[in-house]
Formats: structure tokens, sequence, C-alpha cells
């Protein structure tokens, strides 16, 4: 094929093409690990996001432009960004729709220019920009296809010439970082964006790219059923309504006020941006509820049931309902803060809820909540100030992105670790402002030291020691402390690094693989060999990590 020109149709099969090519090599683009840990989540996280912008893509009608398809890529990629790999993709993609905004269709220059508006777009979203990632190979790359693209006419020449030099570009990347370098691996953001423009060539080439977007790795979990019996007449309002609304309105609020009086377990998420508006109500009048919203936009996945004959599929999960239906009950005012808290294990979860997080986010490394997942995790907080802990460093972005889309006083809080996050919580004085409390509760992040036990996913050498797979190994901070085939012995060499004179309180978070009885073991063992120390054992729950530890 020799392809001159892009239109919309075509720009819909090539992301279609390039996301599901990004799809199959997700395994080998989250094994590209600085550290050997099972944490590895690069690939899966941009596959995440390159299937939300699809998504956006799949729900366009009529007659396509490359300018319009550009722009349901880049609003779904941003709403489904998960990780930081997600969200720089998603700004990336962000960059190169507003360089196509308006085009009807796309020649090689356009092309080249989108490219390099793509890249200065992601580093603009990063505040501290670190070369021999994604963001240098995205940058390198946008500036060859400037370089050369008059001297092609022919789209699959040109973009086979830009994939080689990105490939030099991302072979490069380890003598940029010297982490990469000593783990003996390219930067596996990089890998990922080198591997998009690889689908797109096949496309272009006519070549054949399987379907795997209902690939398992990459599913939601299914939504509950919600049983209400047959004909169960006591219910007050009878018909589950159910609705998306694709709009640019900033009048969510208004758009709740409109629709209460109407029912109950109302839900309306989104908003602020996002371009869409998900919405649920019982109500017995939904014939209003769909004319009020035609009022702000476009409807789809409308979903009407009679709750008092069926069983049915619901677009929110049971506990929100619930939730929902808890909130009107307590019919409460907004109060001063509240707080939102990304935890990936039941028992920390319940440590955040003790110390007065008023929504968890399920995740953690092996699966990073998106921009969206914590945009809704805020609009669930009735609070004039929400505090956002994400709690890994890989989340950060993320939850900095949905602060930026809300239009609620958030404060992103940037914990890296469960045990930065429990400090910040304690750090919190109810009798300061939003601001006096940002300050403080950073400030509070930088007196703990941390760390996490977990294995190794395969054999590497990092510094002076020698890594097997299937060793237990102890890092903090980026720093392997230790590594053998004993948990008891690793878990102690790490401490014992750790440890200074200063150090009163360690606490110990043991996962969900840990025996209560080998925690409580190892408990008895540290307070006997730090008698001086008080000693925590907290039941974690927590997937991948043995154990995180925690000094103060």
């Amino acid at each position: 094929m020799e392809t001159k020109i892009i239109d919309g149709k075509l720009l819909r099969e090539i992301f279609v093409g390039a996301v599901n090519h990004l799809i199959s090599k997700k395994e080998e683009i989250n094994a590209l690990n600085v550290f050997p840990v099972p944490d590895g989540d690069t690939g899966t996280n941009m596959s995440l996001t390159g299937k939300s912008a699809l998504k956006q893509i799949e729900g366009l009608k009529g007659n396509l432009t490359t300018g319009d398809v550009a722009k349901a890529a880049a609003r779904g990629a941003l709403m489904g960004a998960r990780g930081n790999s997600g969200v720089i993709l998603s700004q990336f993609l962000r960059g190169f729709s507003e360089s196509l905004e308006g085009s009807e269709s796309t020649n090689i220059s356009q092309i080249a220019q989108a490219f390099k508006k793509a890249s200065e777009t992601t580093y603009k979203a990063v505040m501290k920009p670190v070369e021999g990632t994604i963001l240098t190979v995205g940058r390198e790359t946008a500036d060859y296809a400037l370089k050369i693209y008059k001297k092609f006419n022919i789209f699959e020449d040109f973009l086979l010439e830009t994939i080689k030099y990105a490939n030099i570009s991302l072979d490069k990347t380890p003598e940029k970082l010297p982490t990469l370098k000593e783990a003996g691996v390219v930067d596996a953001g990089g890998k990922g964006l080198v591997t998009l423009l690889e689908g797109a060539l096949l496309v272009l080439k006519g070549e054949e790219i399987l379907n795997l977007i209902d690939d398992d790795v990459l599913k939601q979990k299914k939504q509950k059923d919600i049983n209400f019996g047959e004909a169960d007449l006591s219910l007050k309002y009878g018909y589950c309504t159910e609705f998306v609304i694709q709009t640019d309105s900033e009048e969510v609020e208004e758009f709740r006020s409109k629709l209460a009086p109407l029912g109950d377990c109302l839900l309306v998420v989104g908003g602020g941006g996002s371009g869409i508006i998900k919405v649920h109500v019982h109500t017995n009048h939904p014939g209003k509820a769909l004319e009020y919203a035609c009022e702000l936009g476009l409807l789809q996945d409308i979903k009407i049931d009679n709750m008092r004959f069926q069983h049915r599929e619901i677009l929110f999960k049971e506990e929100e309902v619930q939730r929902a239906k808890k909130k009107e009950e307590e019919k409460r005012a907004p109060k001063e803060n509240g707080f939102v808290v990304v935890s990936m294990g039941e028992g920390i979860s319940e440590l955040f809820k003790s110390l007065g997080c008023d929504y968890v986010v399920n995740g953690g490394q092996t699966m990073n909540p998106s921009t969206e997942d914590l945009l809704k995790g805020a609009n669930e907080v009735n609070a004039n100030n929400i505090f956002i802990l994400p709690n890994n460093s890989n989340i950060i972005l993320a939850a900095e992105t949905a602060r930026d889309l809300s239009e609620k006083n958030i404060f992103v809080i940037p914990s890296k670790s469960v045990p930065g996050g429990v400090a910040a919580m304690l750090a919190f004085n109810d009798s300061k402002d939003g601001k006096e409390n940002e300050r403080e509760m950073t400030e509070a992040l930088k007196t703990v030291v941390d760390a996490q036990v977990t294995y190794a996913v395969r054999d590497t050498v990092i510094g002076e020691k020698e890594v097997k797979k299937g060793d237990f190994i102890g890092l903090s901070h980026k720093n392997l402390l230790a590594a053998g085939t004993d948990l008891e012995g690793v878990v102690f060499e790490l401490i014992e690094n750790l440890m200074d004179d200063e150090k009163t309180l360690l606490t110990l978070y043991y996962g969900e693989d840990v025996k209560k009885e080998d925690a409580e073991n190892m408990s008895s063992q540290l307070e006997e060999k730090y008698p001086n120390m008080d000693i925590e054992l907290i039941k974690g729950d927590q997937p991948i990590y043995y154990y995180l530890i925690s000094l103060d």
C-alpha cells in the first residue's frame, strides 16, 4: 500500500491496530522493570489507557475527520490514564490532538508536527522531566520526524524510517538513565510508545493485528446484579435509570440539584472538563430525568429497568448505590475536610478508614487506578477541602491530573507508600486550613523511612548484590538492601540497614501471603532484638509484598 493522506476512518483504524499491538506486547513491556520485583505494570497501564481511548473513538458517528478521531482518543486516554506511563501517554495524545484540531484529513507534514506538539505537551505535564524515559524517546523521535518528513510522500516509508530512529533512541535510554543500565533494560514507557508506532505501521501496510481488546488481564470486574425479587411493590421508586451524557457543561451541581427531587440513590459522576457525566437515579419519572439530561448534551448508554420485576446488570456497582442511599439518609451539609486514599489491601484500607479516610480507591503497584477512578472518589466526598493520598509514586501524576480536572478544592499529598500515607494522615490538624495541612502533611512524609519485602522475578545484579529468581528481596527508596532465600533473614537484614539511634517505632504490615502466626513470631523476634523499640504489627492483606515496613 502507498498512503499519502490519512482520513478520519483510516486514523481510527490506526488507533485500533496500534492499541491492539500494544496489548499483545504488554507482558514484554511489563518485564522491563528496573527492579526484579513482580510489580512491572507499564505495559498494562499503557494498554488500559489506550483501551479507554478506543472506547471514546468507538462512540464517534458519521463522517469522521482526523481532528475528531484524535480529540476522542485524547479525551478517552485522559479519563482512563493509569500510572505515570498512562498519564504521559494521555498527554502525548492530547498534544497530538491539539495539533490536528480542525483537520479534515492529514498529510505527513501535519503528522510530524503533531508528534512535536505531542512531545512538548508531555514535558509540560511532568514537573521534573527525567531523560532516558518515554519523554526522551518521544522528543527525539519527534525531532527526527520533523527533520526528515520533506523527503517522503508515502506514509509507510516515512513511518518506517521514523520507527528505526525511535528504536535507536530507545536503545540509548540506558546511557541516559543509570538505573536502566544497571538493570540491563531499556525504558518500559519508551518501549510502549515505539510499540504503538510499530502497530500503526502494521495497519498502514495492511497486515493483520489480532483484536485483543477483551484480553483477560485488562477486563474490568463484572458489575453485580441486584435482585429486587418479583413485583416488589414496597419500593418507593420503581425505575432504575442510568445514562451517560456527552457534554462540556460545567453545571454539574445544578444538574444534580435538579434531579434530586425525582427520586433517590442519585449518583452524578464526571464533569469538570471530562466531557462526560454518568448518572444513576431511582425514580418514578425516568422521562423527566432524561429530559433534564438532554438540556446538557447528547445521551448514550441509556438503561431503564423496572426494579419491581427484574434482575438487572447495572452501570454502577451495588456498593456505590448503597453509598448514595446512605448519603441521602444522612442529609448532611459539606464538611470542611475529606480524604481519598489509594489502598492495596483490606487491612490497610481499614486502617485508613480508622484514621478518617472517607473514600478508598482500590489499587496499588500492579493495578494503578485511573484518573477517572480518583475523580470519582473526590466526587463521592462531600467536603470543602479534599486531600488525595496516592500512596504510590506511580499514581501521583494521575492524582494531580484528577485535581486539575475537578472543580473541587483538591490537595494532592505526594505520598509514595502506605507508611507515608499513614504519617500524612496522622499529621492532619482539623484546626488548620487546607494549605497549612497540605504543607504539614507533605512535610510529614519526610519523617518516615519505609521499605518493602517481596520476591525477585528474574536473575540480576544490583550494585554489589547478586539476586536469583525467586529470592526474597528488601527494598527501600529504590535501593536494594537485602536479598536471600530466607524471608526472616531478609527482613532482619533490611531493618538492620535502616536502623539508627533516633528511631523509636517499627511498624510491620504483613501481606496476604503471610500467616498470622508467622508475622507474630517475626514481631516477637524483633522485640527481642530491639528492646528499646516499640513494635507494631498490622494485618495489611497487601498483595505482592510480604511485609511493608516503616521506621519512625
